[in-house]
């Protein structure tokens, strides 16, 4: 397993190749989910939300082919998980990110982060922050792809997303919620949706939900293309 230590690289950066303007990865839905969440009983923490899929070598909302016969193709990831990918008889390729994360890879104790990773643990909470992600790199001794699982921010907020190469030449992946921040928009003023009251949330601009990219989260791309690997 190789370990890349990614620095700061930007102050600022934007991108827009993926999710033009924050994107869709948090729908209305997804937002309202969040506000009502907040609205509970408070926890002690609050743990990352699953992101649906972030890639750019697959469709957004594609759903697991079930048929049998059809061509499989099984992804081995560092986080000692799987993504499945079946094509149809068109060639749409459909994927399966139930075992992506079998276990979190990375958790909070006393104050700490650590990266886990089957019996591997390290203390990652010195070597990020906002700005600064860690980055795992494996490589798939099934098909000899490379796949990468990026971790960043602080104890108090902090995410991961998990990436592997395919056969087509792209980049499948997803991850936490803590790799992007969902905002919305009232009366043109924009709000983390984590903050909004339930009330504040029926208050909302039509069309003003997005999301933006984590600072950490972006300068660890920018890196991985510094090294010819677009991941988006």
């Amino acid at each position: 397993m190789k370990r890349l230590e990614i620095s700061r690289l930007m102050d600022e950066y934007t991108d827009s190749e993926f999710f033009p303007q924050g994107g869709e990865a948090a729908g209305t839905q997804a937002v309202k989910e969040r506000v009502l969440a907040k609205a509970a009983p408070a926890k002690k923490r609050r743990r990352p939300l699953k992101m649906a899929l972030l890639a750019a070598a697959m469709a957004v909302g594609c759903v697991l082919c079930i048929a049998a016969g059809l061509p499989t193709t099984v992804y081995h990831l560092v986080t000692g998980g799987t993504v499945t990918v079946q094509r149809g008889p068109d060639g749409y390729a459909s994927y399966d990110f139930s075992n992506q994360f079998p276990a979190e890879p990375v958790v909070l104790e006393e104050g700490r982060l650590w990266l886990v990773i089957n019996d591997d643990r390290t203390d990652i909470t010195d070597l990020i922050d906002m700005e600064t992600p860690y980055i795992l790199e494996d490589t798939d001794p099934e098909s000899g792809l490379s796949n990468y699982l990026i971790v960043g921010g602080t104890p108090e907020d902090f995410g991961y997303c998990s990436y592997q190469e395919t056969t087509s030449g792209g980049f499948a992946g997803g991850g936490s919620g803590g790799c992007y921040t969902s905002y919305s928009t009232i009366d043109g003023i924009p709000y983390d949706v984590r903050d909004l009251t339930p009330e504040q949330y029926e208050q909302r601009d039509p069309g003003g939900d997005y999301d933006e990219w984590r600072p950490w989260y972006l300068n660890a791309i920018e890196q991985l293309r510094e090294r010819g690997i677009n991941i988006r």
